[in-house]
């Protein structure tokens, strides 16, 4: 467990916080790419780590984030219009190209000298499209960092999907959920045989439901840590699952060698919501119509969205969508979606947990590990001003999360660095 205190450093990311400051050193997913489909679209209001902006496609296709505020009279740009280059305020008609630039003041005069002042200019931010998604930098602007290198970002377009949730709780109970691989056995166990590994990962419930208890051996590295976690494969191997946390608040999550490859990132809104952004993708080959289907539509692994929305249907209000029924015959929760699962018990904890509460065991040492590596992180950050290596190493990031069967006299070591965790290009 924590002590208050540090459960405050470690859940509280708005302006000002430790932990908010950590996170503005990193790139941070802003809004999905599909928010903004076409030049001159509809702007979109984003708000990350407590902070609210606009993000808005110009005429040429270039993306711009702005404060989302006018910094005329205050107006909320959210409701400009995107025309001709830039988002032009309906309150007195001034007008901001993605840069923040000032392109036209019609309310002034002619020779009024505020048409000529540089520091009249709305507050913009470098942003980055990179696998579908709009990433934002929103630390010192004299200092931007590389963009992080994971797999899936240069990838072609058909051969990943990017997606993402509401998700009510803090960013730290979601991340903590990715990256604990013992709950798997148990939360998104399919009691019905027919549905062994129907998650696609790889014999998950075979080895789970015959070795519970996995044994880990987490590894700090320059880039957050690797977990691995063995369970009994057999008379003669251990079934490896090596899961990749990148800081801040990524994880990769292990599949068997050939499989579509997960990762998942946790993106604070605020102190008390977060988006998850689910990737899957294929670094051989084009995802399937049949893989795709189910990313797009719901099913036994992606929840069913409101339409028009990325808020989920299930939720606290109706049990995400809990079948009693179901639960003594199919599944272990009685919950259709392992995504709406997650949601359950992590939602469940409290907009934020109040971990002083807790009782951690030998399965919670990622966990623990986790929660000190951030709090250690942030700490140093906020008094020193020590930024992780990680920001600077953007390759540092092309990790792969794996599930594989290896020898029993292979080490942990020897498992957690298998050439299988790193791409292969």
């Amino acid at each position: 467990m924590l002590n208050s205190e540090n459960n405050e450093i470690l859940t509280r990311v708005g302006p000002g916080t430790a932990m908010g400051g950590l996170f503005r050193q990193f790139w941070q997913p802003a809004l999905l790419c599909e928010e903004l489909p076409a030049p001159d679209c509809a702007p979109v209001r984003v708000r990350l780590m407590g902070e609210n902006f606009v993000a808005f496609r110009d005429s040429s296709g270039k993306v711009g984030l702005l404060d989302a505020h006018c910094p005329h009279r205050l107006a909320e740009l959210f409701f400009g219009r995107n025309e001709e280059g830039g988002l032009r305020c309906v309150y007195h008609g001034w007008k901001f190209s993605v840069t923040g630039e000032l392109l036209d003041m019609p309310s002034e005069p002619a020779g009024s000298p505020m048409r000529c002042n540089p520091n009249i200019r709305a507050k913009a931010y470098p942003v980055h499209e990179a696998g579908g998604i709009v990433w934002a930098y929103l630390g010192p602007q004299e200092c931007v960092p590389p963009l992080p290198q994971m797999e899936f970002m240069s990838l072609p377009a058909q051969n990943f999907y990017t997606s993402k949730c509401l998700m009510k709780c803090n960013y730290q109970q979601a991340l903590e959920g990715s990256i604990d691989t013992a709950h798997l056995t148990f939360l998104h166990r399919s009691i019905a045989p027919m549905e062994k590994d129907v998650f696609n990962v790889g014999h998950l419930q075979e080895y789970g439901d015959a070795d519970g208890a996995p044994r880990f051996f987490c590894e700090d590295t320059e880039y957050g840590m690797r977990i691995s976690a063995r369970r009994d494969g057999g008379e003669d191997t251990y079934y490896w699952r090596i899961t990749q946390w990148l800081m801040p608040a990524a994880v990769l999550v292990p599949t068997a060698e050939g499989l579509v490859c997960r990762a998942n990132l946790f993106i604070p809104i605020d102190d008390e919501n977060c988006w998850w952004y689910r990737i899957r993708y294929h670094a051989g080959r084009p995802l399937s119509d049949d893989e795709l289907a189910e990313y797009k539509g719901g099913g036994l692994d992606y929840a069913k969205l409101v339409p028009g929305t990325y808020i989920p249907e299930g939720n606290r209000a109706n049990d995400y969508l809990m079948d009693r029924t179901l639960q003594k015959s199919g599944s272990f929760t009685g919950i259709l979606s392992a995504q709406l699962q997650d949601l359950a018990v992590q939602e469940s904890q409290g907009a934020i947990a109040d971990r002083t509460k807790e009782h951690l065991g030998s399965s919670d040492t990622a966990i623990v590990k986790c929660r000190r590596r951030l709090i250690e992180s942030a700490k140093r950050f906020a008094t020193e001003g020590t930024i992780p290596a990680a920001v600077a190493r953007a390759d540092l990031y092309k990790r792969r999360a794996v599930a594989i069967l290896l020898p029993k006299e292979m080490t942990a070591d020897q498992a957690g660095t298998h050439p299988a965790t790193l791409p292969s290009a």
